[in-house]
């Protein structure tokens, strides 16, 4: 009896640390020298319980997967799509003060509506609401403003994912909005951290609250806006992220966070239960990894 108690206590953890394969490494920024990885400190603790139906963390610096739950699961990913429309948009952007108008034909179903037809607006702005707020008549224009059409514009998105090696994502339109939109949580760590070397992404997407002036037909006003991600509110440093939700992907989270000593990892939840699970599921892995791995 003993003996048995003795060798479950050796092979669950073991088994364990298998299934979740915290050994591996993604190759997130195709970085020359090695980098120092982070290591387990506590490889008694298990599982952290969360919502999400996939998830992963991974050191930012060196590409250590520190967690994962069915991460190479393919998956709808809504509104994480925006990274990279805003990946596109950034290589045939028109200028950031130049403005644009809105028309009737950017309208999309689902979200809050920020802009109305026939205002005008920078691109910086149509920028910042496509982006933190996830606007989708806003992304739908961003995409415009390009002067690619639709179609040319989602060829060149899955173009760029294949260049960027994201072997499981493919989109079908620039908002999320479709669920043919797929990915897969390890392959959104890398699209995460390609974007926030972005600084326009990356400060759009960590800011909290960001106002401008629209000029419409008959007056100008205000428009405010409110990241969606409301970890930019929280004790979190987020340094970049989006959140995504339609039904059939569930409530999803891609985020970069640092913490007090700089250490910076990536977390991906998709498919969590509800907006509220997405961001408590974030923090339950950022504060476990925080927690059970020691960087030197």
């Amino acid at each position: 009896m003993v003996l048995k108690v003795f060798l479950s206590l050796l092979v669950i953890p073991m088994c364990w640390q298998s299934y979740f394969n915290f050994d591996g490494f993604l190759d997130l920024n195709n970085v020359q020298e090695q980098k120092i990885a982070p290591q387990r400190i506590y490889t008694e603790v298990l599982d952290v319980k969360i919502t999400a139906k996939s998830a992963i963390a991974v050191d930012a610096q060196s590409g250590k997967i520190l967690y994962t739950k069915n991460s190479q699961q393919i998956r709808s990913i809504a509104s994480i799509t925006k990274l990279m429309t805003a990946l596109i948009f950034l290589d045939h952007n028109p200028g950031w003060q130049k403005e644009i108008y809105t028309i009737a034909s950017d309208r999309r179903n689902g979200g809050i509506i920020h802009l109305n037809a026939g205002e005008v607006l920078t691109i910086r702005n149509l920028f910042f609401t496509a982006l933190l707020a996830s606007d989708n008549d806003a992304t739908i224009a961003l995409a415009r403003s390009t002067g690619l059409s639709e179609d040319q514009f989602v060829l060149e998105m899955n173009k760029k994912a294949k260049v960027l090696g994201l072997e499981n994502t493919f989109f079908i339109e620039p908002s999320g909005l479709n669920s043919g939109n797929k990915s897969t949580a390890a392959d959104i760590v890398k699209l995460i951290e390609i974007a926030t070397q972005q600084q326009e992404i990356k400060k759009a997407t960590s800011t909290n609250r960001y106002e401008f002036e629209v000029r419409g037909k008959e007056k100008n006003r205000t428009v405010s806006l409110i990241n969606t991600d409301w970890l930019t509110n929280s004790y979190l440093d987020v340094l970049g992220g989006k959140t995504g939700y339609i039904e059939k992907s569930g409530y999803c989270l891609a985020v970069k966070i640092e913490n007090e000593v700089n250490q910076e990892i990536i977390v991906v939840v998709l498919g969590s239960d509800s907006n509220f699970d997405r961001f408590q599921d974030v923090k339950a892995i950022s504060d476990w990894v925080f927690n059970n791995y020691k960087w030197n």
